[in-house]
């Protein structure tokens, strides 16, 4: 059994079999209100929709072009692959969609297929509008005609929302999907990383003030609200609401675009100093999982002298760690000095392990642990019960196992003898 009969069979179905509809009336026809034309195909009939911006079309604080600015190697660590391939958004597809209701049930159908692409001097932004719920296989084939020609996609949160819900009505109309967006840049998630710590909401109506500098109009219409005016006009076919629906599809792909040029800048710490939304550690972070530790690094330097001292301590653990591993022992430790310091009872830890492994320091070692150990019976606040036990449980079984190494050494050691170097070896394993 294929896909589409395994779909079928859970009870999908298609747009044209939902629910009968009463007759309509058509008091305003829609392209009265929304410039454009119908276009007729062998599946049936589909309303498009087209603009056409200059690439010097300034949306908010951005033109367009600044999109096209970004070199394609940074969007590696937006899409979370550092061996992705280059990906280059002039050959992607921008991708947002309406539909009938807000879940990915199988009821619910994409009528407003909005996508744009940047063809030449020009980025057009194509809406391709189903009419009625048997009008489903025509707007499908001549929106994938535009996504067919494209190399990936760009959406928001369309990872998740967007592009499942095409690909299964892809399916159920018994057609293949037109692209295999094997590169699909997804801008809620690399907003969620960039941003989460300095906005209240990701959302993209909550992106576009504040790092967009955009106001919509009047005209835009919340999205939660979409759905049940589509029912309406499918229902009693007045168009004047859907130009308002056209609207906001239109808006939402246009952010994408800027919405991508402020990624791109960002990721290439190209922000302002002053911007108020950059976030260093979530940069550190994002360079460190893609292999890039001399940018990551920087940013997690830059984050551990945060006022905020949650954010600083979380940055300098990760950047002590992060020198660790690239075989700075002595800035690793210089890192976790200035933590315990401070109280961080996790750094004095790491300080221990390498006295005890790096310097052959038990003595020194030793009074660390034990300064944990009094910094954790005194209380920290915001430690959970289970923290506690395992830390004060890891401290005095590292404190035993002190003891015993100072007991054989004072046992096999001449009066005078310094303690011995450490080994290659015994450096190597400094991380235990």
């Amino acid at each position: 059994m294929d896909l589409r009969s395994r779909l079928l069979h859970l009870g999908l179905r298609r747009a044209s079999e939902l629910e009968p509809r009463p007759p309509r009336r058509r008091s305003v026809p829609l392209e009265a209100v929304v410039a454009g034309e119908w276009r007729t195909t062998p599946a049936g009939q589909c309303f498009v929709a087209e603009q056409r911006f200059s690439l010097a079309y300034t949306h908010g604080r951005y033109r367009l072009s600044e999109a096209l600015s970004v070199p394609p190697h940074v969007w590696a660590l937006a899409l979370g692959d550092p061996a992705a391939e280059p990906f280059d958004v002039r050959r992607a597809a921008y991708l947002d969609i309406e539909t009938s209701g807000l879940s990915r049930s199988g009821g619910t159908v994409a009528f407003l297929i909005g996508l744009g692409s940047f063809e030449g001097d020009k980025f057009v932004l194509r809406q391709f509008f189903m009419p009625d719920y048997g009008e489903e296989p025509a707007t499908l084939h001549l929106a994938g005609e535009v996504l067919g020609a494209a190399d990936g996609l760009v959406s928001f949160n369309g990872r998740s929302f967007d592009w499942p819900i095409l690909e299964m009505r892809y399916i159920l109309a018994g057609q293949q999907p037109p692209l295999d967006p094997r590169q699909h840049l997804d801008l809620l998630l690399i907003a969620r990383r960039l941003w989460r710590r300095r906005l209240a909401s990701c959302a993209l109506s909550a992106l576009e003030h504040p790092l967009l500098g955009l106001e919509r109009d009047q005209r835009d219409v919340p999205g939660y609200l979409i759905p049940g005016l589509y029912n309406a006009y499918v229902q009693q076919g007045d168009a004047e609401p859907m130009a308002d629906v056209f609207y906001h599809n239109a808006m939402d792909i246009v952010s994408l675009v800027t919405l991508t040029a402020r990624v791109g800048h960002t990721l290439q710490a190209e922000a302002p100093a002053a911007d108020p939304y950059r976030d260093p550690l979530a940069l550190g972070i994002l360079y460190e999982r893609s292999g890039r530790p001399a940018e990551a690094v920087r940013a997690l330097r830059e984050a551990a002298r945060s006022p905020d001292d949650t954010i600083a301590t979380d940055a300098g653990r990760r950047l002590a760690l992060l020198l660790r591993r690239t075989g700075e022992h002595d800035a690793a430790m210089a890192v976790w000095q200035e933590l315990w310091a401070r109280g961080d009872v996790p750094a004095a830890i790491e300080l221990a392990k390498q006295y005890e492994h790096r310097q052959r320091d038990a003595a020194a070692a030793l009074t660390t642990v034990d300064g944990a150990i009094a910094r954790l019976e005194a209380g920290i606040a915001g430690l959970t019960r289970y923290e506690h036990r395992r830390l004060l449980r890891d401290l005095h079984h590292r404190r035993g196992r002190l003891m015993r190494r100072l007991e054989r050494q004072a046992a096999r050691r001449p009066a005078g003898e310094p303690s011995p170097r450490p080994t290659q070896e015994e450096e190597a394993s400094s991380g235990r």
